[in-house]
């Protein structure tokens, strides 16, 4: 069996909600990130799959969705780790769509559409911790990535202000949520649900240690610094920031 190996995009949520669930489930894997475009091809040579994140040496075969990784090491953890175990089905799926999908999906357009113009402050957040060659790809040909980044993302004035809209009413819906004084989601105990808010709200919060790449966030343009300092002041917002303070 392969070495347990994590491919990742330095900055991508999906490779962050890996890292949170492998830290989480306590399984220690070298990590190996690359730069879009570049992963495609080194993932589907040594995972057999042009997907990331890509987790290979843990379980029978390699793991390229967040869920198939979340899947297969829910089934190996002891009964106190387990995160879906002890919730409703139902329930979890609701928000897994909200916050995986809906809200992740906000809180990648918005602050990609506002740093994009900045080629100062994306070229580490593309490609740090990549190997040299693909650092050199990144800064020499910044341009391209960029665009490439707009079209995958569908970028646009209008794109970006439905995305801050999304994250501001999705919070909105976690601040109603833990208005009863509950610590968790879903009450007592540390689930999915947390995880994934925590991550899908990430850029709207900014934590200092999550796990890619972030520019400073007073070197970042100002709609993203306003937007983190009004998460911040949210419940949500704050639930979030205590997500990765006590579990990341």
């Amino acid at each position: 069996m392969p070495e347990p190996t994590l491919y990742t995009f330095p900055p991508s949520l999906d490779s962050e909600f890996s890292r949170f669930l492998l830290h989480h489930y306590g399984v220690v894997v070298r990590e190996r990130r690359h730069v879009i475009v570049f992963q495609s091809a080194v993932t589907l040579a040594r995972a057999g799959t042009p997907r990331i994140p890509a987790l290979v040496g843990v379980g029978d075969h390699p793991l390229d969705t967040v869920e198939k990784i979340l899947d297969c090491l829910e089934a190996r953890a002891p009964d106190d780790r387990k995160l879906i175990a002890h919730v409703d089905e139902q329930q979890w799926r609701e928000d897994w769509q909200l916050f995986h999908h809906v809200l992740q999906s906000a809180s990648t357009a918005f602050p990609y559409y506002h740093l994009l113009p900045h080629r100062d402050l994306m070229v580490r957040a593309l490609s740090e911790g990549s190997p040299a060659l693909e650092v050199a790809a990144v800064r020499h040909g910044y341009p391209a990535f960029a665009a490439l980044l707009r079209v995958l993302l569908r970028l646009t004035p209008g794109q970006a202000t439905i995305a801050r809209d999304t994250i501001r009413s999705t919070l909105k819906v976690i601040d109603d949520r833990l208005s009863d004084g509950r610590p968790y989601l879903y009450g007592d105990r540390l689930t999915i649900a947390d995880i994934s808010f925590a991550i899908a709200a990430a850029p709207a919060v900014w934590p200092d240690n999550y796990g890619g790449p972030l520019p400073p966030l007073d070197a970042t343009p100002a709609p993203i610094q306003d937007l983190v300092a009004e998460s911040r002041e949210r419940p949500s917002g704050a639930f979030a920031l205590r997500m990765y303070r006590e579990h990341r």
